[in-house]
Formats: structure tokens, C-alpha cells, sequence
């Protein structure tokens, strides 16, 4: 496929946010079409990260590096988390979303469902041994890919152990790699369907009536999330030593695909080829990425700061440095490993708001709006893991950089597999 595909689906994208103003009815109608695509790319994800994972896993053969990397992971997650955090206090602060909101104009959503997870996030203990699955066709099944990462983790460490008995099962991984983003391309194929319809159903369903009333909250949010995107991830390009039009321009196609579905999942595939032909080595690539989606969503992370504050300004409740500052405590632990609650971030938001004394009102208060912001700091997820991959790839010293260009939303099938470090 040609370079064009991704302006294509940039072509859906604003056609569909047209149609979706135009005629919301219409639009709304056509959703199934966009879960549709949504649930093909889902269908894929989970083979693609076991697959992959376990190929770069057993061939490294070095347990301790993995050991190594996944530390670093680790460490370089919530370095890049608390920064975030902080930079949507300060905007939060500045710019006071919340002051002057008349809440009687906004409409209150139903959070019930949304209240029954909260305690999954405030307890430490559950969330570290729900990490480890007690039936992985579970886990699977529920996309909860900590779980899965652990058991993948696990089962190439048993497989480099038992050595040259392995290497049947490698080649059928190895296979079923090629064959998953095979059917990736496939599938992607049908993007601009897809985007077209979700951009029509978001447009259809959030008319402008309901963004007025919240434009404060909303613009802060595009706010902070540009500071990350146009502040502080050019510092990180300039420290890692890449060129960030360089990442711009490798994945700003599937940051679209991204926003416009709502839904880092959808990007998956293509972010780890497309990371690996940057120069990060596979078992980095494959493992960084999919670890970053429940512990380093950085447009999420942001945002939940800015709307904690909207909340406490809009009810009129005194936010100290010091209470400010345990909200961000409490962010940095509650934010880690419930991808796969559904609504996480307001989950997220609901539980520690009310840790800290804030209205649960004030998240049904916002609900709304949600998929409105979401699609901004889902974009900034997607170009978040890039920065993830390549710091972890440069700390191992094993980051390849061998030019960037353009590139589409389907790739070509490699001529050659390897999965050997670079």
C-alpha cells in the first residue's frame, strides 16, 4: 500500500466529524459499523502481543537482560507518569477549569457501574496479584494484558530453559506472529470505514450543546495534552538524541486511528512494527509497548489531574498543595494495571477523587464529555509508547535508528524474520 492510505484515513476522519454534525442521526446509526472495526482489531491484538513477545523473548536467551529491561521499563514509566502529573497540576492551577461552572446546566450521567470498580484500584494487594493470572484463558479472554505479559514472561523463561526442544514451538510462534500481522494488514484495510463511522457517531452523539457548559474543562485538557505533545516530548526527543519530526511523522496516521476509535488497541500492531523499523530491537519493542498501555497512558495520566481540579473548583473545595500533592501519590498507584476495567479513567478518577474528599457528583457531572477529550489524549498515548521504547532501547544501548520516512497504516510483509536482537 501506498504512503496515500494514511491521508485517506485522515480524509474519513474529517468527513466523518462533518457528517456526524450534519446529520446526527445518521451518524449515530452507522456506529455498529466502527465497533465493528474496532472489534476486528481486537480480534487480532492479543495474538499479535503473545506471539511477538514470546519470539523476542526466546530470542534474547538472556533472562537477565529481560530482568534489566523490565526494570528499566519500569522505572523510565513512572519517572515519565509523575512529569505528566505535575504538568496537568500546573495547568489545572493556571488556567482553573472549574471556576465560574454552573452546575445546574450540566447533565449528571449514571456512574454506577463505574463506582462498583473503584475498589479494584484502591486495593494495592489485589492489583499486584491480579498480575499474576489464575486462568490465563481468562485473562485473555478479558485483554487484561498485565496478566497476559506475566504469563508470556514466565513461559519464555520455561522455554529458553529447556533449550533446543524448544525450537518447535518457536517456529510456530514464529509463524503465528507473521500470520497475526498479516491479518492486522488485512483488516486495516477496512480503516477508513471504520473511522469514518465512529467519527460520525462521536460528532452525532455530542452536539455542541453539551460541550459549552464544559468548554473550560475541555480546553484546559488540549491544553495540557499539547504541553506534553509539543513541550515536553521535544525535550525528550532532544535527550534520547532522535529528531522528533522524525516520530511525527512515523505514526502521526495511526495517532488519527487512535483518537478517532478511542482506543490505543487499534494501533498496537502497527506501533511495534513500525518501532522495530526505528531501530528498537523486537524483544524491547515487544514488551515496552504493551507493558505501557495499563502503566504508562500519558494523555490519560494528564488528564486526570486537570479534571480532579475542574471538580474541586466547580464545587467550590479547597485544594492545598498538600492535599494536591497525595492526589498525585494516589494517581501514580491507582493509575497502574486496570486497562482492562471498563471507563479505567474515570474509575480512576472516581477513586481517588473520593480518596481525597472530592463529590463523586463531579465525575457524573463530566462523563459526558469524556470521549470528547479522550480522543486528544488517546493520540498522546500512541506517540507516548515511541518515547517509552526508544529511552528503554538507548539505556540498554542497543537503539539502531536507520531513518524514517512516511510510512502507511499497512505494511508490507517482511522478506526476512529475525528474532535476534539488533
Amino acid at each position: 500500500m501506498k504512503t496515500r492510505f494514511a491521508f485517506f484515513i485522515l480524509a474519513a476522519a474529517v468527513l466523518g466529524a462533518v457528517f456526524g454534525h450534519f446529520f446526527p442521526e445518521a451518524g449515530i446509526a452507522i456506529k455498529p459499523v466502527g465497533d465493528g472495526f474496532i472489534r476486528l482489531i481486537k480480534m487480532v491484538v492479543i495474538p499479535v502481543i503473545v506471539s511477538t513477545l514470546l519470539v523476542g523473548i526466546t530470542g534474547v536467551g538472556d533472562i537477565k537482560r529481560m530482568g534489566r529491561v523490565g526494570l528499566k521499563t519500569v522505572i523510565w514509566f513512572e519517572l515519565i507518569t509523575t512529569i505528566i502529573l505535575f504538568i496537568g497540576l500546573a495547568v489545572g492551577n493556571l488556567v482553573k477549569p472549574g471556576v465560574g461552572t454552573n452546575l445546574n446546566r450540566l447533565p449528571k450521567a449514571d456512574i454506577s457501574s463505574i463506582a462498583e470498580n473503584t475498589s479494584v484500584v484502591m486495593d494495592g494487594k489485589t492489583l499486584i496479584l491480579n498480575i499474576i493470572p489464575t486462568n490465563i484463558v481468562d485473562s485473555l479472554a478479558r485483554s487484561d494484558l498485565l496478566a497476559v505479559i506475566f504469563f508470556c514472561v514466565m513461559f519464555g523463561i520455561a522455554l529458553v530453559s529447556i533449550g533446543e526442544e524448544a525450537k518447535l514451538v518457536i517456529r510456530i510462534l514464529e509463524a503465528i506472529s507473521k500470520a497475526s500481522f498479516k491479518l492486522v494488514n488485512m483488516v486495516m484495510l477496512v480503516a477508513p470505514i471504520g473511522v469514518f463511522a465512529l467519527m460520525s457517531a462521536t460528532i452525532g452523539t455530542y452536539g455542541i450543546g453539551l460541550l459549552l457548559p464544559l468548554i473550560k474543562l475541555i480546553g484546559a485538557a488540549y491544553l495540557g495534552l499539547a504541553v506534553v505533545l509539543f513541550g515536553l516530548f521535544p525535550i525528550v526527543a532532544f535527550l534520547l538524541k532522535i529528531k522528533i519530526t522524525d516520530v511525527y511523522k512515523m505514526v502521526w496516521d495511526l495517532m488519527i486511528i487512535g483518537a478517532s476509535t478511542g482506543s490505543t488497541e487499534t494501533v498496537v500492531p502497527q506501533l511495534m512494527q513500525r518501532v522495530e523499523k526505528f531501530g528498537v530491537p523486537k524483544y524491547i519493542s515487544s514488551f515496552v509497548i504493551p507493558s505501557g498501555m495499563p502503566l504508562n497512558s500519558d494523555g490519560t495520566t494528564l488528564y486526570l489531574t486537570i479534571a480532579a481540579l475542574f471538580i474541586a473548583q466547580a464545587f467550590g473545595i479547597e485544594m492545598s498543595w498538600s492535599k494536591q500533592l497525595m492526589m498525585i501519590l494516589f494517581f501514580i498507584v491507582t493509575s497502574k494495571g486496570v486497562a482492562a476495567v471498563p471507563s479505567s479513567s474515570m474509575v480512576i478518577l472516581l477513586a481517588t477523587g473520593t480518596a481525597v474528599g472530592l463529590p463523586a457528583e463531579g465525575v457524573a457531572l463530566i462523563l459526558g464529555i469524556d470521549r470528547i477529550i479522550d480522543m486528544a489524549r488517546t493520540a498522546v498515548n500512541v506517540i507516548g509508547h515511541v518515547f517509552s521504547s526508544v529511552a528503554v532501547a538507548k539505556w540498554e544501548g542497543v537503539f539502531s535508528p536507520i531513518g524514517v520516512t512516511a510510512m502507511p497504516v499497512v505494511v508490507q510483509e517482511e522478506k526476512h524474520w529475525s528474532n535476534t536482537p539488533q
